[in-house]
């Protein structure tokens, strides 16, 4: 499906400027209405997402909490989801080893739905890529279709994590999906000294769709709880950085809600 075609913007540079892990803190959230781009998706376990106001919200559905603390359960009775204190586990390993395919469908299905009673979800898209099984794979495609909310497709699974023995049946599917994909870019695995070069660096970038993916949190004492603050707070300054947003503005902004009415 050639979507850029169909939206009249062949041959443009467009961009998705995504918000992950709203609803995860406050910093998060504080972080998301600071900077003003309208696209990023909530954690509905999360203990703020019933904070997060905006145009343009996904799903971002959970399955895993990796941290010590803030730790999620799930809004089932899932057994193959919990692990011995009742929260989702710590790791992908651990909850690909053990997830039931029904109980994943009715998680997320929960998940959607409570969504739906907080705000107008625009999309979907899952927190680590925790769909990536190929079995829950097969039942995010199915909601994407039964809620009719565009989800998250990546338009390759280099570098994504993903186990060689997944591969062929998740290309399988995502082929044969009735959705668009976009080019991922996502600066997560860089030390926090250089995000800003990463941002500056999409000046080079060639015509395309492409979904920029960022975890920008104010820095605050609830948002230093994180392990991983550093790299947080690092795409907040970065994406408030005059330079950057010049670069950003040379993009054509799209959104999630824009696609769902396209499809």
């Amino acid at each position: 499906m050639d979507l850029l075609e169909r939206l009249g913007l062949g041959g443009r540079r467009v961009l998705l400027l995504h918000h992950d892990d709203l609803g995860l803190s406050h910093a998060q959230n504080g972080a998301y209405q600071a900077l003003g781009f309208p696209t990023g998706s909530v954690m509905v376990p999360g203990a703020w997402a019933g904070a997060v106001r905006g145009e343009d919200l996904g799903v971002h559905l959970t399955l895993t909490s990796e941290w010590p603390a803030p730790r999620m359960r799930p809004l089932t009775g899932g057994e193959s989801l919990r692990d011995e204190a009742g929260y989702f586990p710590a790791s992908l390993e651990a909850l690909w080893q053990r997830a039931r395919a029904e109980e994943v469908e009715r998680e997320l299905k929960a998940q959607i739905e409570a969504a739906s009673r907080l705000f107008r979800p625009t999309h979907l898209d899952a927190h680590q890529g925790a769909v990536l099984r190929p079995d829950l794979a097969e039942v995010y495609l199915r909601l994407a279709q039964a809620y009719r909310l565009p989800p998250l497709l990546p338009q390759s699974l280099e570098g994504l994590g993903v186990p060689p023995l997944f591969l062929p049946d998740l290309e399988r599917l995502l082929a044969q999906a009735p959705f668009p994909r976009v080019r991922l870019l996502d600066p997560y695995g860089l030390p926090p000294e250089e995000r800003l070069g990463f941002y500056l660096g999409l000046a080079a970038l060639p015509p395309g769709l492409y979904q920029l993916l960022h975890h920008s949190a104010l820095p605050t004492p609830e948002g230093r709880a994180l392990p991983d603050w550093r790299t947080r707070e690092a795409d907040y300054f970065a994406l408030a950085h005059p330079e950057v947003r010049r670069i950003l503005a040379e993009f054509h902004p799209l959104t999630w809600g824009a696609i769902r009415e396209a499809l």
